[in-house]
C-alpha cells in the first residue's frame, strides 16, 4: 500500500503534534517529590491529597473539553482549533513553572493553571483524529496506521522525560526549567501545523480519494418510483377538483414563516442528536469498547501520574532513587510503551483478534505490576533486573491501551456502513462522534 505526500505530511505532523501534548505533560508527574518536599502549600502533612487534586481538576477539564471542542471541530476549522490548542497549552504550562521563579505560594494559582491547561490539552485528540480520519480510507486506517500512530502518546513520554532530566544535567535545579522548556515545544509545535499541516475543510476537498466511501446512492434503475413522482401530468385527484389558491387569501407573513422554520430546525436539531446517542449505542460493540477502554485508562493513568513520585521513594541496591534516574526510569516505561504498541499492532494485523490480544496482554499486565512492586520492596534488589520490570511494564500495559484508543476503533467502523460510521463517537475521532462518549471519558479522565 502507498501513501501520497499529503498522507504521509499529515500523519507525521499529527504524530509529533500529539507527542507534544505529551511531552508539555511530562513535568507535572516528574516534579511531584520535589513539591512535597520543599514548595507550599503541597509540603504539608496533606500534600499528596493536595497535589492529587490538581491532577484531578486537569483530567476533569480534560474530559469535558472533549466535548466541548469536539462540537466546534465541526463549526469551525480543525486547523485553528488545533494550533489555538497548542499555543494555549504552552502558555499555561510555562506560567504554571513561572510559578518557582515568581515565588507563587497560592494553591488557586495552580489550580487554575492546571484547569486551563486541560481544557488546551482536550483540543489534541478530536482535531488530530478527524485529520487522520479525512486523509486515510477506512482501510488505510485499519492497516496499522492508526495503531502506530498511538503509540505518539508513549514517544511523548520518553522525549518529555529525557528532556526535563536535562535540566538538572545542566545545572538548573529549580523545577520550573522543565515546565518552561516543554511549554516551549508545544507552542513550537503548534506554528509548525499552522503553517505546514493541511486543512479539513477547502483544501481537504482535494483529497477526496483518500476518505472513506460514500454511502451508495438509490439506483435509478431499480429503484421503484411512485406514478405521481415520475409524471404529475397523470396523476388524478379522487376527492373531487383540485382547491386552488385564490388572490383573496391571505398571505402568511415573512415574520411567521421565519419562527416557524426556525422552531421546526430546533425541533429537529434535539430528535437528531438524540436519535444520533441512541443509535450510536446499538452500534456493534460501542458499550464492550467503552467499558474495556475505561479499564484499560484506569490502570494507565495510575501510572502516568504517579510513577515517578512511587520511584523517587524507593532504594535499589543501597542508593534511594533521585529525580534525574527517576526520569530515566520513566522514559523506560515510556519506551516500553512505544515498542509495545508497534508489537501488538503488528500481531493483530496478521491475527485480525483485536480483543483476543488485548485481554491476552492486559493480563500479562497485571502480573507484571504486581511483580514490579513485589520486587521493589524485596532485599537485595537489582537496579538491571528492575528496569527490565520497568520496561515490561510500559510494554504490557501501554500496548492494549494505545491499541483501545486508536486501533479498535476503526474495527468498530469496518462492523458499520458508512452512514453508521458517521455515529460512531471516539472511534473514529470526529467532533460530534466524541461527544456520545462523554460519559465513558468523564469517568476514565477522573479515574
Amino acid at each position: 500500500m502507498t501513501f501520497s505526500s499529503t498522507q504521509i505530511r499529515v500523519f507525521v505532523l499529527a504524530y509529533l503534534t500529539y507527542l507534544g501534548f505529551f511531552v508539555s505533560r511530562s513535568p507535572y508527574s516528574l516534579v511531584k517529590t520535589t513539591l512535597l518536599k520543599s514548595w507550599e502549600p503541597f509540603n504539608g502533612e496533606d500534600g499528596w491529597l493536595t497535589i492529587g487534586m490538581l491532577d484531578t481538576a486537569f483530567l476533569i477539564a480534560y474530559a469535558a473539553g472533549l466535548f466541548i471542542f469536539g462540537f466546534l471541530c465541526e463549526k469551525f476549522e480543525s486547523l485553528y482549533v488545533l494550533v489555538m490548542g497548542c499555543l494555549s497549552s504552552g502558555v499555561t504550562t510555562i506560567f504554571y513553572g513561572l510559578a518557582d521563579f515568581w515565588d507563587v505560594h497560592s494553591y488557586w494559582y495552580f489550580m487554575m493553571m492546571r484547569i486551563a491547561c486541560g481544557f488546551a490539552e482536550a483540543t489534541g485528540w478530536p482535531t488530530l483524529i478527524k485529520m487522520m480520519d479525512l486523509y486515510f480510507s477506512k482501510e488505510e486506517r485499519l492497516d496499522f496506521i492508526m495503531v502506530a500512530f498511538g503509540s505518539c502518546k508513549f514517544a511523548g513520554t520518553v522525549t518529555g522525560s529525557i528532556l526535563s532530566s536535562f535540566c538538572q544535567v545542566f545545572g538548573t535545579d529549580s523545577w520550573g526549567y522543565p515546565f518552561i522548556w516543554c511549554g516551549l515545544v508545544i507552542m513550537t509545535v503548534g506554528i509548525v501545523d499552522f503553517f505546514f499541516l493541511p486543512p479539513t475543510k477547502g483544501q481537504a476537498a482535494e483529497t477526496q480519494p483518500l476518505l472513506s466511501d460514500p454511502a451508495p446512492l438509490p439506483d435509478s434503475d431499480t429503484t421503484p418510483k411512485n406514478q405521481s413522482e415520475s409524471d404529475p401530468a397523470k396523476t388524478k385527484p379522487d376527492n373531487g377538483p383540485v382547491k386552488t389558491k385564490s388572490a383573496s387569501d391571505p398571505a402568511p407573513s415573512s415574520n411567521s414563516v421565519s419562527s416557524q422554520e426556525a422552531s421546526k430546525d430546533a425541533g429537529e436539531g434535539e430528535t437528531k442528536t438524540l436519535n444520533v446517542f441512541l443509535r450510536a449505542l446499538q452500534l456493534p460493540g460501542i458499550i464492550d469498547y467503552s467499558i474495556h477502554l475505561f479499564f484499560i485508562k484506569l490502570g494507565v493513568y495510575v501510572i502516568v501520574y504517579w510513577l515517578p513520585a512511587w520511584l523517587e521513594t524507593l532504594t535499589i541496591q543501597g542508593t534511594g532513587i533521585d529525580y534525574q534516574l527517576a526520569c530515566y526510569l520513566n522514559a523506560v516505561w515510556g519506551l516500553g510503551g512505544v515498542i509495545g504498541t508497534l508489537l501488538l499492532g503488528l500481531i493483530v494485523q496478521q491475527t485480525k483478534l483485536y480483543g483476543v490480544c488485548s485481554f491476552i496482554v492486559s493480563v500479562i499486565a497485571g502480573a507484571v505490576v504486581l511483580v514490579t512492586f513485589w520486587y521493589s520492596g524485596i532485599a537485595g534488589t537489582l537496579m538491571s533486573v528492575f528496569i527490565v520490570l520497568i520496561l515490561l511494564l510500559g510494554l504490557t500495559q501501554n500496548a492494549p491501551y494505545a491499541l483501545s484508543s486508536a486501533g479498535m476503533p476503526s474495527v468498530v467502523n469496518k462492523l458499520t456502513s458508512t452512514e453508521d460510521t458517521k455515529l460512531v463517537g471516539m472511534a473514529t475521532g470526529t467532533a460530534n462522534q466524541r461527544g456520545l462518549f462523554i460519559a465513558h471519558e468523564v469517568l476514565c479522565e477522573c479515574s
